[in-house]
């Protein structure tokens, strides 16, 4: 394995280590909030203030500083004093602009709520979203804090802390939710049921977990020897053309939650059994695997490839954006073909509490999803290449397009009836994703003179095969699991026969291939595990 493979390999461990807890807890945390809530109008109140933070923090600075900070620190670091000062400014500029944004939103939480739900909500279902939203929206903030500070971490290349800190935020936050349903128990209840305890409890434990997170990296960045100063003056210090970078990037977020509030609008439109609580449960297993895999894979190499942008290392660019390809594919692929096998048995799993009605709807809305995961992986790949070259121009044109088609399919939806309508909006996300990302690769080729990406298609193409060979065995194990049994042990023998097959027939099928990428993945892991069971041997 190449020095560069095996680094990228460590910092993606590290991360996709910290991300696998916070993402498990996650998936319990949503639980939690299904059990709470059911298919209550209250959930659907919920889900809508709970998406408003980060909503708002993504919209107005989450990719803005996603895509300025690393570069612009990365570059900043290498000069003569480390770029100090420059650093100081512009972190100072994105605390003052996240401060404004969280001050300007807290009084317009009635306008937002309605922004994000459908018009037929009664006066009680509208008042405790916006008491709701109160409570969460000083988590935009936070958001953005967490955001600046785990930046600088990365543009130093120390990444455990930034993806260990959620688990810290998702602790907090389960803690709340247990409080809820040991003080108030389970059970649905009408929105003019919520007393003002249990709306602090819950708004409460959301805000405060996203605060910890946030205030954790300070510890890391001390250590690190980092030191910030509030510097003033912006005028002539070089942010010039990271102004550039922020506002095409803002323009392409506000694009993106226009196609948001289009979908929130349609899933609100369907009442309380297939509405927004339900698609954010599937949502978030649809981003469990994009969090885990590619996001700890892509930011291990932004750092690379705005290493290679700057120094106008090609080679070295269209390396890190293969490599970047190759590995996400490689496991992405495979998770599409067995979430699409095994999907509801997942829901069913994971969500107990549901009926089996609830949570097929939940596997089935995922599944959907899924048919755009690889793409989603390859779009997100491209996006942080085009940052890397501190160019939010293309991004922005490229998400003009993902969210126009994901919006025109979600409006479509709207033609079916209220049971398909979560289904479509998935169908459209997933459409969207496939489109943008051959399209943003094609743009990238042509930015760097050609990608050299035969050897990436054919890697691609026998992991497609082997994962299609794969999923035939696997869904003759979920076919007589439905056969033979009954309730939740159905989800539990087809997930615990059915998943093992699925992984080894696959690692079996990409040797034989030939997928060398494979090997650079699973021996690390190998040798841990060779490792650890000759040093419990050698103290037995």
């Amino acid at each position: 394995m190449s020095t560069s493979t095996t680094s990228l390999a460590r910092h993606s461990a590290v991360m996709a280590s910290g991300s696998f807890v916070s993402r498990i807890l996650g998936v319990v945390r949503q639980s939690m909030i299904v059990t709470i809530f059911g298919t209550s109008l209250a959930g659907q109140a919920w889900s809508v203030a709970n998406t408003l933070p980060n909503t708002i923090y993504l919209l107005l600075a989450g990719g803005v500083l996603n895509a300025v900070l690393v570069p612009q620190i990365t570059k900043a670091f290498h000069d003569h004093d480390g770029g100090q000062a420059f650093v100081d400014r512009l972190l100072t500029l994105a605390l003052l602009g996240i401060g404004v944004v969280t001050l300007v939103c807290l009084p317009a939480a009635p306008l937002l709520v309605r922004l994000f739900s459908a018009g037929n909500w009664g006066h009680d279902t509208f008042a405790l979203a916006v008491s709701f939203a109160y409570i969460c929206l000083p988590a935009i903030f936070f958001y953005g804090l967490f955001t600046v500070l785990g930046q600088v971490l990365n543009a130093q290349e120390r990444f455990a802390a930034f993806t260990w800190a959620p688990v810290l935020c998702n602790v907090v936050w389960i803690a709340g939710l247990g409080w809820f349903l040991r003080q108030f128990g389970r059970g649905t209840r009408a929105p003019g049921e919520f007393t003002p305890q249990m709306i602090w409890l819950l708004g409460g434990s959301l805000t405060v977990g996203v605060a910890l997170q946030a205030l954790a990296l300070l510890i890391p960045l001390y250590r690190s020897g980092f030191r910030y100063r509030p510097r003033f003056g912006f005028r002539g210090v070089g942010l010039g053309s990271a102004s550039r970078v922020a506002l095409w990037t803002f323009a392409a977020l506000a694009v993106s939650q226009v196609g948001l509030i289009v979908q929130s609008q349609v899933l609100t439109s369907t009442g309380t059994e297939t509405g927004k609580l339900l698609y954010d449960s599937a949502f978030l297993l649809f981003m469990t695997p994009h969090g885990l895999i590619t996001v700890s894979l892509v930011t291990a190499l932004f750092t690379s490839m705005s290493r290679a942008a700057a120094g106008k290392d090609d080679d070295a660019f269209r390396h890190n954006v293969r490599q970047g390809l190759s590995l996400t594919g490689i496991a992405t692929i495979p998770i599409m073909m067995g979430c699409l096998i095994l999907g509801t048995s997942l829901a069913a799993l994971l969500f107990p509490r549901n009926s089996i009605e609830t949570t097929n709807s939940i596997g089935h809305v995922m599944a959907a999803m899924m048919l755009g995961l690889p793409a989603f992986a390859f779009y997100y790949v491209a996006q942080r290449a085009f940052f890397a070259f501190e160019d939010a121009k293309t991004p922005f044109y490229l998400q003009i397009i993902n969210t126009g088609i994901a919006a025109v399919i979600a409006i479509a939806a709207m033609l079916l009836p209220t049971a398909y309508r979560a289904i479509g909006v998935g169908l459209g996300q997933a459409l969207s994703n496939v489109v943008g990302a051959a399209i943003a690769l094609i743009w990238l080729s042509r930015r760097v003179q050609g990608l050299q990406m035969r050897s990436t298609i054919q890697t691609l193409a026998r992991v497609t095969v082997a994962s299609l060979i794969a999923s035939v065995p696997t869904y003759l194990v979920f076919v007589a699991a439905q056969q033979l049994l009954r309730g939740r042990a159905t989800a539990a023998v087809a997930l615990l026969i059915g998943v093992p097959l699925f992984v080894v027939l696959y690692v079996v099928l990409t040797r034989r291939m030939k997928v060398r990428q494979i090997d650079e993945i699973l021996n690390p892991v190998l040798r841990r595990l060779r490792g650890g069971r000759t040093r419990s041997g050698g103290s037995a």
